[in-house]
Parts: C-alpha cells; structure tokens; sequence
C-alpha cells in the first residue's frame, strides 16, 4: 500500500464527513479536487498531473467511498481496504458519463450532490461536466460542499500533526544545512538549487520536495547576493504531501543598524501575534495587533483584508486566512503559518513560523526565526 497513514485515519475522516453530509443536507460528496482526493482515498496519485485524467471519489454517508480512476491506478486503489468499489477507465478522453452512471447504480440519479464549488475549492475536471451531469441526471441537485470540506480538513489529526512536524523538521535542517554552504557572490539560480538538494537530503520527497521563493520571488536567475544584501528564503518542504512553511532571513556580511532592526520586529510581531493565538479568539484579532505593533514602532499598517498568515496542510497555503475578514476563531488542531510583514521604502521583510493550535494556546512547529543569520 502506498497511501500513508492506516485505515482508521481514514474511517475516521468518513465519520465525520458523514456527520458534516447530514448536517448540511448532502446525499453524497463527489471529490475531484487533488487534496481533497487525496485526503479521502489516500491515494497520492500522480495522474494530477495529466488533466486529462480525472480521479474521482464518491463518498456517501456512512459507507466506503466509489472511486472512478484511471486504468493504471486501478490496482493500488483495490488494495486499500477503505476504499469500497473501484471502476477505472482505459484512457484519454475521459469518457464524462461514467460519472452520471456511476450515480444512478449508487441510487443518487435525484440525489443531493455536494461538488468543491465554493471559495478555496476547485474541481479536478472541466466545469462543463457539471452541465452534461445535470442534462443526465436533471432530477439531481448540484450543491456546493465546500463549507463541509474546510471544516473536516482545518482540524488535523494526530497523524497530520504529526507528518506536519516532520514538514517542519526538515524544512529547519534544510536551511541550517545550506547556510554554510552560501557565500556572498552566489547566484540566486545557486542559492535555490542547494536549499532544494537540501530538503531532499534531510527527507523531503524527492518529486515534490516542497517550494521556495527568494526575496519574494521565484525567478531563480543569476542575479548575485552582494555583501550588504538581505535573503529572505520563504519555503517549506513536503513530507507524505503536507507542507511545512518557514521564511527566515540572513545578511550577505556584517549586516546594518536598520536591518538589524527591521528584524527584531518582524520577530517582535511573530511573538506577540502568537500569544494571542489560543481557542477561542478570533482570528481576525492576529491582523489588528500586528497593525498596533506596526504603529507603535512608525511602519505602515496592513491594509485590510491583506492577510498576514493562513492555514497549511495538504496544501502550502488553505483556509483560514489570518485577516480582519475572517470569520473563524482558533480551534485546537489548526496548523498556521503566521507571517506578519514590516513594510519599509525599500520593500518589505519578514519571518514565518508554523503554529499548532492546542488547548493550552500555540505551540510553534519551527523555530529560529530570533535569530537573523550572517553569510561571510
């Protein structure tokens, strides 16, 4: 089996989704979308790369999930003991009805279908499917399940806590492994190309070993880091698909009164921010006191709703967005990437830590982000 957690992680997801279906009046949720499909089957399959190749799970309440696959993927989907009925088909073109007959033989042909269509969601197959599924099937109603999914998926269990940690562990050994190989000089093409066989050496999956973007870009060109010059590296490596998302900064040679400052708070916002991170408050609160910190030492402010951090799991960035437009209070099990920006005339810097929200308030996942690092 390749999937990479065992089979009660994922009864335990359909349990609660089962419970989410009822709740917002949905017969079935019809999955498409690559971490959502990944999330419910554990199939971390490739064909997500071929969009012509849709990958499809149905899931209905209380029941082992239908999945609809490409020929290739049949036989590791038959092996996974929590999937129910596995149907494939040869190949390009994907043959679309599959989807309204598969339905009907589950009894859902004037059922109410939930489909990833609201924000933060996205179908894995052309929209213009759901226009040939509502002429087969047009006593179904095509509903959007997007509330339904968020909330199963911004709680993590203890098994994505836990392949989140290791994200982050690797992402930290990473960096401390590269920083000695950098001197002033290097190309930005150079500095990447070491963070990235870094992540890798340290335990990242060497097909997605995670992303990386330096000085908020990710051109990695051959523009040089000159003495004087500040890297700002925001990446996060990815382990069994979840991602850890760090940003720390470090000067080329002896670095200047102001970038010493502009450091100490970017770190100063990460560690009053994180102090109010605790169930119960609203998340929309991090924004605000980011802005009174920012205020008080003379920064500009951040403009609503421009968020200063968001969750991550399955995908480097996903719901909640830590803004003033959020509506969501911290719950014990998110996983967030606080990253709060000091915007100066010359651009703007920052830090990033992931936290994990427990009872007791945030515990950080990464650390170091104190500590602004010098490259001789």
């Amino acid at each position: 089996m390749e999937a990479p957690f065992p089979e009660s992680e994922y009864r335990d997801r359909y349990e609660r989704a089962s419970v989410l279906m009822e709740q917002d009046g949905l017969d079935a949720l019809v999955i498409s979308g690559r971490d959502n499909y990944w999330y419910f089957t554990g199939l971390i399959s490739y064909q997500f790369d071929h969009l012509m190749r849709p990958q499809i799970c149905f899931l209905l309440k209380g029941g082992k999930p239908f999945v609809l696959v490409y020929g290739n993927e049949r036989v590791k989907a038959k092996n996974l003991p929590w999937i129910g009925e596995v149907r494939s088909y040869v190949d390009v073109p994907f043959p679309q009805e599959m989807i309204s007959n598969s339905l009907k033989e589950m009894g859902l042909g004037a059922g109410k279908l939930g489909f990833e269509l609201g924000e933060d969601q996205r179908l894995g197959f052309p929209v213009n499917y759901l226009s040939g599924l509502r002429e087969a099937l047009p006593k179904a109603e095509v509903m959007d399940a997007s509330p339904a999914l968020c909330e199963l998926r911004i709680i993590k269990s203890a098994l994505e806590i836990s392949a989140m940690r290791h994200a982050c562990e690797i992402s930290m050994k990473a960096y401390d492994r590269c920083l000695p190989q950098l001197r002033p000089g290097m190309t930005r093409r150079e500095v990447a190309e070491r963070l990235f066989i870094a992540m890798i050496e340290e335990g990242a999956n060497p097909r997605t070993p995670g992303f990386l973007m330096l000085n908020a870009s990710t051109a990695y060109d051959d523009r040089r880091y000159e003495r004087g010059d500040r890297m700002i590296a925001d990446f996060g490596a990815c382990y069994e698909g979840y991602f850890g998302d760090i940003t720390r900064m470090a000067i080329f040679g002896s670095p200047s009164a102001e970038q010493r400052k502009e450091h100490q708070v970017a770190w100063d916002l990460i560690r009053r921010c994180g102090e109010a991170m605790k169930p119960g408050t609203p998340i929309a609160e991090l924004s605000r006191i980011a802005n009174r910190e920012l205020e008080k030492r003379g920064y500009p402010k951040v403009e609503s709703p421009k968020r200063i951090g968001h969750g991550i799991g399955l995908a480097r960035a996903e719901p909640p967005s830590l803004n003033e437009a959020e509506k969501t209070v911290h719950k014990p099990g998110m996983i967030l990437a606080l990253e709060p920006k000091v915007r100066t005339e010359k651009g703007s810097v920052h830090l990033e830590e992931d936290v994990l929200i427990t009872e007791a308030g945030a515990e950080f996942l990464t650390s170091g982000a104190g500590e602004l690092s010098i490259i001789e």
